[in-house]
């Protein structure tokens, strides 16, 4: 009995080791947040197309618009290759914030890193911008 009693009064009881355990888990960081995210390499095939302010803007042309592929996208200012875009959850729908790595033209010079935010709106409309406050409406351009 002697034995029993020592090792009784030596090993914490089980309620005391589940205790510490519980709380050890609950001070490690949440993760959660970084669960929402989803990583893509190539733009969805909603977004693939140009992207113009306006449809008059789409018809003329303008430096303005946005030529999206499935792997990057170009503007009046150069190519940009996708490294890699980000979707989340919003309140209106995804939201894909894009990390490219561009040139300008005729610039062999180091790529700079450029993110861009697109939210699709629907009916061939999106937001497109350099991050949420700066988010402005586009409209698909038809093809030709």
């Amino acid at each position: 009995m002697k034995n029993a009693d020592r090792s009784k009064g030596s090993l914490p009881s089980f309620r005391h080791a589940a205790a510490v355990a519980l709380l050890a888990v609950a001070a490690l960081p949440s993760q959660r947040a970084g669960a929402d995210e989803v990583r893509h390499t190539a733009f969805p095939s909603v977004l693939v197309g140009r992207w113009a302010p306006s449809a008059a803007l789409c018809a003329a042309k303008d430096k303005s618009a946005i030529a999206i592929a499935a792997d990057g996208y170009s503007t009046a200012d150069g190519k940009c290759s996708v490294r890699w875009i980000v979707e989340t959850a919003g309140s209106r729908g995804p939201n894909y914030a894009v990390h490219a790595a561009c040139e300008g033209d005729g610039q062999p010079a180091k790529p700079d890193v450029v993110n861009m935010i697109l939210r699709p709106e629907g009916n061939d409309r999106a937001s497109i911008g350099k991050s949420f406050t700066d988010l402005k409406p586009y409209l698909r351009c038809p093809p030709g």
